[in-house]
C-alpha cells in the first residue's frame, strides 16, 4: 500500500513539473530582477539614448550653466540700482575682475540733435570692493573742450553682504581746472530691489573752471524705483553749498527711466534735466540758472564685462 502511495505522489509531481516550469519562464525582452541580462541590455539602451540626447558631458554642463545664467539674467533686478543716476555716484563697486563701461550723450534741447557732449566712463575692480574709474568727455566750451578724470574708490559697506547700507568714499583728479575732489556716496534699499535711496556729499578743491575760484562743497540725493520687471524710474538733485552758485547757477537735477535689457549685459538710461558730464564739476555746478539755456535730453548706455581676465579666451 505504501508503494502505491509513493508511486502516485511521484506521478503527480511529474505531471505538475511542466506547469511550474512554464510559470518560471521569463520573457527575455522584459527587464526584471530575475533576468539580469535583459536588465543590462535595457540599461545600456537607456544610457545610449541619454548620450545621444546630451552628447558630451562638457556640453551638458555648458548647457546647464547657460540655462542658469539665462535664468539669473531674467531675475536679476539689481543692475540698474548698482549703476546710480547721472548726478550721483553709485556706492557699489563692480564685481572683482569686472569692467564696467558707460557711454553717454547730453543733447541741448534748443539744438537737438547737436551739442551732445559725449562722455566715456570706465570702472574696474582689480580687488574686491576696490574700484578704479576713468572718465573722458567733451564740453561745448572753447577754453577747455576736453575733460579727463581719474578716480579711486573703496566700498566700505556692502548691503548685499548683510551690512546695513552701501558706503563708498572716493578721491579723484579732474584735468579741467586741475581740480582735486573727494566724495562719499551711500545708498540703501527701502524695499529690496524695488526702492532705493541714495545720498552723496562731495568737496572740490576749486570751482575756477566754472568762474568760482574757491573750494566748493555740495550734497545730493537720489531715488530709484523699479516699477515693473526691468523698468525703473529715477530722480536726483544736487545742491551746492555756496550762496553765489545757488543764486547764479541754481541746483542740478535729472529724472528719467532706466531699462535693464534682459539676457544682455546692458542698461539703457534716458533722462532729462540740466545735468552735465558725470565728472566732479559736471555733477556739481550748473552752467546757468536759466533752465531754457541748459535743459538737456540725454542717454547713458552701459555694458558689464565680467571676468575680464578670461575675455581673450572667450573671444578667441
Amino acid at each position: 500500500m505504501q508503494r502505491v502511495t509513493l508511486l502516485a505522489t511521484f506521478l503527480s509531481l511529474l505531471l505538475a513539473f511542466p506547469v511550474l516550469a512554464q510559470e518560471k519562464t521569463v520573457d527575455p525582452e522584459r527587464p526584471s530582477s530575475e533576468n539580469p541580462e535583459a536588465n543590462s541590455e535595457a540599461n545600456s539602451e537607456s544610457d545610449s539614448e541619454d548620450e545621444e540626447d546630451c552628447g558630451d558631458e562638457d556640453d551638458c554642463e555648458e548647457e546647464s550653466e547657460d540655462d542658469e545664467e539665462e535664468h539669473h539674467s531674467e531675475t536679476d533686478f539689481s543692475r540698474a540700482f548698482l549703476e546710480g543716476t547721472p548726478n550721483l555716484l553709485s556706492p557699489s563697486a563692480v564685481a572683482p575682475d569686472s569692467l564696467y563701461l558707460l557711454y553717454s550723450h547730453n543733447f541741448y534741447q534748443t539744438s537737438f540733435p547737436r551739442g551732445s557732449n559725449p562722455a566715456f566712463w570706465m570702472r574696474y575692480s582689480p580687488l574686491d570692493r576696490l574700484q578704479i574709474d576713468a572718465l573722458a568727455s567733451l564740453r561745448s566750451t572753447t577754453e577747455n573742450p576736453f575733460e579727463g578724470e581719474l578716480g579711486l574708490g573703496y566700498q566700505i559697506l556692502n548691503e548685499d553682504e548683510g551690512e546695513w547700507f552701501n558706503l563708498m568714499p572716493r578721491i579723484a583728479y579732474n584735468s579741467r581746472g586741475n581740480v582735486f575732489g573727494a566724495e562719499v556716496a551711500a545708498s540703501k534699499y527701502i524695499f529690496p530691489e524695488i526702492w532705493q535711496l541714495g545720498l552723496n556729499a562731495r568737496f572740490l578743491s576749486s570751482g575756477k573752471a566754472d568762474s568760482f575760484d574757491r573750494p566748493v562743497g555740495a550734497i545730493g540725493l537720489n531715488t530709484i524705483v523699479r516699477v515693473w520687471k526691468h523698468w525703473h524710474l529715477f530722480g536726483d538733485v544736487v545742491v551746492p553749498l555756496d550762496g553765489d552758485i545757488l543764486q547764479n547757477r541754481s541746483v542740478l537735477w535729472s529724472a528719467g527711466i532706466k531699462k535693464r535689457i534682459p539676457h544682455t549685459p546692458h542698461v539703457l538710461t534716458l533722462f532729462a534735466g540740466n545735468s552735465q558730464e558725470q565728472s566732479l564739476s559736471g555733477r556739481t555746478i550748473s552752467p546757468s540758472n536759466i533752465l531754457g539755456d541748459v535743459f538737456r535730453l540725454g542717454f547713458v548706455f552701459s555694458i558689464d564685462i565680467d571676468h575680464l581676465s578670461q575675455l581673450p579666451a572667450r573671444l578667441f
